[in-house]
């Protein structure tokens, strides 16, 4: 007796603690108390205990239905937000426990063959009933707390979900199995019935905390990726603001230089010598070689990091081509360290394809089309791609620190309302993104 009574303690905490914590998914707290959902959990628990202890659910339903009455007064007592839809929240939860009892219940009959009516009893069937019917629970849980976190379903989490599909699956094939030996198995040792409620308790379990540590190694990815993209971010502000650094270095030398020459200009001009002044300006022109692109936008953001990427470029060999029809009057709506962002992917990608062939050039064009901005970016490659469906992995080796440019790209991009394309063949690589300036 006091051994079912703790299983059902259990049990009732664990239905309890489910129904308060999807309020709490939905609605914010009204108290600045921390635990107040915590104590109106094991307040709601012992109550339900008592009921179970002292009054039997077919002699006196309208004394459960008041103990859900009480559910939903501390559900407005606690939480925030309109006290109707509270009473759909409520309603619907006890709804979805009734069903998953219910079908566990059924199932179990069905594959041990044994009457409906011993499920009501204190027997290993209802024991299995109880087993299956909170997992059933507690997946539902599960989902909603996905769902309520607005947690995109991309690839990653759609990977997550089949795996939680395949637990489950695993976990009830093994609970069947369970079923059906007691079923249709005449067992006579006490001992066995024993270790299969050990045995099926194990495997609910395993199966719940498998979920709960996946969905903790999926968050963990999440933020690792998120940091690596915030770490690239500062190296390329660091890498910029150092090459500012160097350009300005430059300039403080140019223009100390600057005085010698125009001293020797002003000389050859005093001695009306213009040919020495023609030969000697061609000279230093030729010894600029410096190529720098016209402003494209008012902040010069744009065009200061793309003279920079050039710059880049033209260390390496890689003859770079920059078209743009942008100007200084456009109106450019988007955050221009996205727009920066988009570009340095881009141009790293092209950069490293073409370290790898004989043919170095990338060609880059900026245009803006009514409301739409247009980044285009062609270069050659070995032809070689890593594809997974649609998707292009990267060939790197260390995939944990590589692979993130065109995925933060396409972010970027539908961020604002965009999409980025993909086209290529044996040699050519071409990469276009589109996004609204408004939105």
């Amino acid at each position: 007796m006091i051994k079912w009574y703790l299983i059902e303690s259990l049990v009732n905490f664990l239905q309890v603690f489910v129904i308060f914590k999807v309020f709490e998914l939905n609605y914010d707290r009204r108290f600045t108390f921390r635990y107040s959902v915590e104590v109106a959990i094991l307040a709601m628990t012992t109550i339900l205990c008592i009921l179970n202890y002292n009054v039997a659910i077919e002699s006196s339903p309208f004394i459960y239905l008041s103990y859900i009455l009480l559910i939903y007064i501390f559900s407005v007592c606690i939480f925030k937000g309109n006290i109707f839809s509270k009473v759909v929240t409520t309603f619907l939860l006890i709804a979805i426990l009734g069903i998953c009892e219910l079908l566990a219940a059924v199932f179990i009959t069905s594959i041990s063959g044994l009457d409906l009516k011993l499920h009501q009893e204190q027997n290993f069937l209802r024991f299995e009933g109880m087993v299956i019917s909170q997992t059933l629970f507690i997946y539902v849980y599960m989902f909603m707390r996905k769902k309520v976190n607005k947690e995109k379903l991309n690839l990653l989490n759609n990977r997550y979900y089949l795996l939680v599909g395949l637990i489950l699956f695993l976990t009830v094939a093994i609970m069947v199995m369970v079923i059906w030996m007691y079923g249709n198995i005449k067992i006579e040792n006490e001992s066995v019935n024993n270790n299969l409620v050990i045995l099926t308790l194990c495997v609910s379990l395993i199966s719940i905390i498998t979920i709960a540590l996946t969905n903790r190694i999926i968050k963990d990815m999440d933020e690792k990726h998120k940091n690596d993209l915030e770490l690239q971010h500062m190296k390329m502000e660091h890498t910029y603001f150092s090459d500012v650094n160097s350009v300005l270095e430059e300039i403080r030398i140019l223009r100390h230089d600057m005085r010698g020459e125009l001293a020797i200009i002003h000389g050859y001009n005093e001695m009306n010598q213009r040919d020495k002044i023609r030969i000697h300006i061609e000279k230093k022109l030729s010894e600029m070689d410096i190529q720098l692109l016209p402003q494209i936008d008012k902040d010069n953001i744009i065009t200061s990091f793309l003279n920079f990427k050039l710059k880049e470029a033209s260390s390496k060999n890689i003859d770079i081509q920059i078209q743009s029809s942008l100007s200084e009057e456009n109106e450019i709506y988007i955050d221009k360290e996205d727009i920066c962002r988009i570009l340095n992917n881009i141009i790293n990608n092209a950069i490293e394809a073409c370290m790898e062939c004989e043919e170095k050039y990338i060609k880059l064009s900026i245009d803006m089309l009514g409301s739409c901005i247009i980044i285009k970016s062609e270069n050659p490659y070995t032809g070689k791609l890593n594809k997974e469906g649609d998707k292009i992995l990267t060939v790197k080796k260390d995939k944990t620190r590589h692979g993130y440019g065109l995925k933060s790209i396409k972010n970027i991009a539908e961020k604002y309302g965009g999409f980025i394309k993909l086209n290529y063949d044996d040699k050519v690589f071409i990469v276009e993104v589109q996004m609204l300036t408004k939105i």
